[in-house]
């Protein structure tokens, strides 16, 4: 018998959506473009973008998501542009109407989307002791694109605090995101973020965001995974470009880009063919546009996601996931050992998944049961899901959770 681990659960391509430059309220490139205009010698609309995304339209995005199954990873910067702390009161707002979002955030966002911090501002780089910016050219995307390797207790503190910010608002992160630049060396950067996220909250496998293919395939890297230890970093890297509006909130809005109304171009069908994670890069500001009736980014999203359900209408080769779900099973499948017999498979897995999917081959199966346990038998791609086996021509798929780290499958 001949064994693999299948690149994605339950062999379906995953769908995400990533949400940048969001936080609790404000706008945050209302402010963003207003301090960095002068640097840049730019005539950005700053006066033209709204200072607040209202939580009613938060809340109707994040409803609508969850009833259409969409799922991904939404930022929320701990500090954003500088203002204040989100677990403290911002000085924009009364308590109540801070408390209203971030509740809104934990019941609405969270069951579908991966929480982030997008480092502590957005903007300057902030004095870890004062809390105030370190100079007024010092700026997350730029300054520290190339961070201060000879610095690496700062640089994990400095991620570990924007974490801190957020578990303490009720939003513990399950990973990173880059503002912009922010973020080399890559093997650096991976390992000062995955220290920090675990100091905060545990988790073995976080991940982290910060890079873009927009063409060509895409990989979802495992770093300094440690089989002993269970431990790894991961990272997401979209597939897109940003045609949702844009960052500045005015920008270029185009369904198209993602996928046609014949369903067959656009970027998305051809990395799904291709069996890569389609991981959609947006930003939260094009999401609402410039007012409440603009909504450009949204309007988007509501067309590709129809058109992409379209596309694959019985669910058999794409499932929406989390940011993290798509990383940590990366980080599973790339630390997993089998060992194969005639009819006994033994795996040793230091991170356990949901849904792990391996196919089979050179046997013919009477019935598969792992660890004692019999797994169902289904006739169709369809009714492929968690704790069955299907049989595709002279290959078996399979799909159950593991419940430890030896786990012995049987044929």
């Amino acid at each position: 018998m001949q064994a693999e681990i299948l690149r994605h659960a339950l062999d379906r391509v995953p769908l995400s959506l990533i949400i940048d430059d969001s936080t609790v309220l404000v706008n945050l490139n209302y402010f963003f473009m207003r301090d960095r205009n002068p640097i840049d010698g730019e005539r950005r609309r700053w006066e033209d973008v709204p200072v607040v995304h209202p939580e009613s339209f938060t809340r109707e995005f994040a409803e609508w998501c969850a009833a259409q199954g969409v799922k991904g990873k939404f930022s929320v910067v701990p500090c954003p542009a500088g203002l204040g702390r989100i677990d403290e009161p911002l000085p924009l707002f009364g308590s109540g109407q801070q408390e209203s979002w971030l509740r809104m955030c934990r019941e609405c966002i969270v069951p579908n989307f991966d929480i982030t911090p997008e480092m502590l501002t957005h903007t300057f780089v902030l004095d870890l002791g004062t809390m105030r910016p370190v100079a007024p050219n010092l700026w997350e995307q730029w300054g520290w694109d190339q961070l201060p390797v000879d610095r690496e207790e700062l640089v994990t503190d400095y991620i570990a605090l924007s974490c801190r910010i957020l578990a303490n608002a009720g939003l513990p992160p399950e990973g990173v995101t880059s503002p912009g630049g922010f973020g080399n060396p890559l093997d650096f950067y991976a390992r000062c973020a995955a220290a920090a996220v675990r100091r905060v909250t545990g988790n073995p496998t976080p991940y982290f965001f910060k890079r873009v293919t927009q063409k060509g395939p895409i990989e979802t890297p495992v770093w300094h995974a440690d089989r002993q230890a269970g431990t790894a970093m991961g990272e997401i890297i979209a597939a897109t470009g940003d045609r949702t509006g844009s960052w500045t909130g005015y920008g270029e809005a185009d369904a198209d880009y993602y996928i046609t109304a014949d369903l067959a171009g656009g970027r998305l069908p051809a990395v799904i063919d291709a069996g890569d994670p389609a991981v959609l890069i947006s930003h939260w500001q094009g999401f609402y546009g410039l007012h409440n009736e603009d909504r450009r980014g949204f309007k988007v999203l509501q067309t590709v996601v129809g058109r992409l359900a379209a596309r694959d209408p019985g669910g058999e080769r794409t499932r929406w996931r989390r940011c993290g779900e798509i990383t940590t099973y990366a980080c599973a499948r790339e630390m997993a050992e089998l060992r194969a017999g005639d009819r006994t498979l033994t795996l040793d897995l230091p991170v356990r998944v949901p849904e792990l999917t391996l196919r089979l081959t050179g046997v013919e199966p009477r019935g598969v049961a792992v660890d004692g346990a019999p797994l169902r038998q289904v006739r169709t791609r369809a009714a492929f899901a968690d704790g069955t086996y299907l049989r595709e021509g002279d290959a078996t798929l399979v799909a159950f959770t593991p419940g430890r780290r030896e786990t012995v499958l049987t044929v």
